[in-house]
């Protein structure tokens, strides 16, 4: 038996994680079909707390889909085949296209030649994923679609592949779908989010429903470190207590829309405002350092070697690691924040405590809501989960342009028709 589905702007989600894409449709006033992603506990978090809008995700992973066939098959058994599929949205695991990745792995592979055979067949599986992405397109026929990744995917080779297998969408018979495409950088901090995150999107719009243009959404205000932050109670290195009472009110419009949106019976507290414990030389450096400080600066190396001649971190090249220890800035947008907070927070410390920064931070500094919560999961689990998510209020700026350029968009309670797809 096939679902219902409430009226309304509809989306599906590929690789959707935590749901950063997704909460950020949801907040412009989409209705979610599917979500799918390989990893569950990125599932049970999507649907722990994406649930409440009545968004769905399930355990998938999208490499399985070689045809449309597949595809067809697949939500047929989710009983999602809408006419109505507005927007197809998603962003592929990224490490094949970014210089990171790919220069460790160089690195490794010029250590043990051994390793060249693994990395090209992890670079085909994750660069390939984008054809499976063009199958939905094909199979749902969106009005529009999303596509997201890393800046430098770019200057990958395999760019050309995705722009050229974009531009040659089927449609089954009745001829190719044609999308106009635009593509470019943007940085999260444009559009509201405390974070200098510059991301890579591909919007698609189809060129046969009258669509007469797109442009890039308006930026918006910066918000900094101090706005997104200072309203959080002061917790020690180490802190494990999940839940904890507000120790002040909101005095900036970010701090009122993350504190905004909880239930009932919530309000008041907040959660998640755990993080690392630390060693008293790591803090002493932490309680040293000035605001924005690095791990390469002259006063950062003093302190280090003034602290403990021997500290652990001394080992670490100035040249490589410049920023192996980096402390945030109250009055300017932090850095990237990347899935690396799972392996250690360093390069976040805190620009007023003597600590890195905690689970809730990292979830600010992304623009998650306090009511996105991650329990159940390990710390570093959930550090992994905000990190490796889009920022939900960068994507909401992109969801509303798409409102704002299509008629077709604005047509508010009208009701999804059922229709068979064509196999293939």
């Amino acid at each position: 038996m096939k679902r219902r589905h409430s009226a309304g702007r509809t989306y599906v989600d590929l690789f959707c994680g935590c749901g950063g894409l997704s909460l950020g449709f949801l907040q412009a006033g989409y209705q979610c079909i599917l979500a799918i992603d390989k990893d569950p506990k990125a599932v049970e978090c999507y649907n722990r707390n994406l649930g409440r809008f009545r968004a769905r995700a399930i355990v998938k992973d999208i490499a399985d889909f070689t045809t449309k066939a597949d595809v067809i098959s697949f939500l047929e058994e989710q009983g999602t085949l809408l006419s109505s599929c507005d927007v197809v949205v998603g962003g592929p695991p990224c490490q094949s296209y970014s210089v990171v990745g790919r220069n460790k792995v160089r690195a490794l592979i010029e250590g043990n030649g051994d390793l060249e055979g693994l990395w090209q067949r992890k670079s085909c599986e994750r660069t390939s994923l984008f054809k499976a992405y063009a199958l939905f397109l094909e199979v749902l026929g969106p009005r529009w679609f999303l596509f997201e990744n890393v800046p430098t995917i770019l200057s990958h080779q395999t760019f050309t592949h995705i722009i050229e297998r974009f531009e040659n969408l089927s449609n089954d018979g009745r001829g190719r779908l044609e999308y106009n495409l635009v593509h470019s950088n943007y940085l999260a901090s444009d559009y509201g989010v405390p974070q200098d995150r510059r991301r890579f999107i591909l919007v698609g719009y189809r060129k046969d429903l009258g669509i007469k243009g797109w442009k890039a959404p308006e930026k918006r205000t910066q918000v900094f470190v101090g706005d997104a932050l200072n309203d959080l109670p002061r917790v020690p290195h180490g802190q494990k207590k999940r839940k904890a009472r507000y120790s002040s009110p909101a005095t900036t419009a970010y701090q009122r829309l993350m504190r905004s949106g909880k239930i009932s019976g919530y309000r008041g507290w907040i959660f998640d405002h755990i993080c690392r414990k630390h060693n008293p030389d790591d803090v002493a450096l932490f309680r040293h350092m000035k605001p924005g400080a690095r791990f390469a600066d002259p006063e950062v190396q003093t302190a280090l070697h003034a602290i403990n001649p021997e500290h652990k971190l001394i080992k670490y090249s100035k040249d490589k690691f410049k920023d192996k220890l980096h402390k945030l800035n109250s009055k300017r947008p932090a850095w990237t924040v990347t899935a690396h907070l799972q392996k250690d927070c360093y390069k976040f410390i805190h620009h007023r405590q003597a600590r890195t920064i905690t689970v809730r931070e990292a979830a600010r500094l992304q623009s998650f809501p306090d009511w996105f919560g991650f329990e159940g999961l390990a710390m570093i689990c959930a550090f992994g989960l905000i990190g490796d998510a889009v920022p939900p209020l960068f994507v909401r700026a992109f969801a509303e342009s798409f409102i704002t350029a299509d008629p077709g968009l604005l047509k508010s309670k009208r009701t999804p028709r059922k229709r068979s797809l064509p196999r293939s």
